[in-house]
């Protein structure tokens, strides 16, 4: 087994850590904020996909699927992935933005 260096220039650096208390910029509350949004409206859309899915495939042999409620699962992806559209869109304008100004 090999032994670790004595030599100062070949130990690897001590990191240092950021402190909680930390100030985050707005534009990177703006970044998170538009992640999760992008992520939810997806996470909606695959669940009224697969409920608009559910409801046309067994509507006819299984009672729980044939409610009128699960005819409204047709409009979440008609309603999520427009708005999904639109916050991945800010996001890269927001991201890019952001990068311009550090260089």
């Amino acid at each position: 087994m090999p032994k670790a260096s004595s030599n100062p220039t070949q130990r690897p650096r001590k990191r240092e850590r950021g402190t909680a208390t930390e100030e985050r910029s707005a534009r990177g509350l703006v970044e998170r904020v538009l992640a999760i949004g992008v992520v939810a409206f997806a996470a909606i859309a695959l669940l009224g996909f697969a409920a608009t899915m559910l409801h046309v495939g067994l509507r006819d042999s299984v009672e729980l699927f044939a409610a009128t409620l699960w005819q409204w699962a047709f409009w979440l992806p008609l309603v999520a992935l427009p708005l999904m559209i639109v916050c991945l869109v800010a996001l890269v304008i927001v991201s890019a933005a952001g990068k311009a100004r550090r260089r």
